[in-house]
């Protein structure tokens, strides 16, 4: 029987209960948010949605906003609800937009701030060793 120490684990794994799914609102990011909902309704997780916002989606954002009279954060929850009603119809979701310069410190930063648990991302599709070259 092997001992599961050796492997690293001290027992059994606990379920999350909360998962992170960085969203860039492309397709890939369709992909991870999919994964993620499957992932949240078999553990019973909650999923928060990130979209972290650079300066120039800020933009964007910020002329939307101002087109449905409404502020940047409350846009971009309704741009990440839209896409989790049809792709985690049945799972708790929160929102949340990040602002920061590096989008990878806006995400640490949130998932660090928010308790999370897991994180799913969604690769460029670059396989093997395209992806190191």
């Amino acid at each position: 029987m092997a001992d599961a120490g050796s492997a690293g684990l001290a027992g059994p794994v606990p379920r999350p209960a909360k998962i992170m799914v960085p969203v860039d609102l492309s397709p890939r990011s369709e992909l991870a948010i999919a994964h993620g909902a499957m992932l949240a309704e078999a553990c019973g997780a909650e999923l928060l949605l990130v979209v972290n916002v650079n300066l120039p989606e800020q933009a964007a954002l910020e002329e939307f906003a101002r087109e449905e009279k409404t502020s940047t954060d409350e846009a971009a929850d309704a741009a990440l609800r839209s896409l989790a009603d049809h792709l985690a119809p049945n799972v708790e979701i929160s929102t949340l937009a990040t602002f920061a310069e590096y989008p990878a410190d806006g995400l640490l930063d949130a998932a660090a701030r928010h308790a999370v648990d897991m994180i799913v991302v969604a690769s460029h599709g670059r396989g093997g060793m395209k992806r190191w070259l």
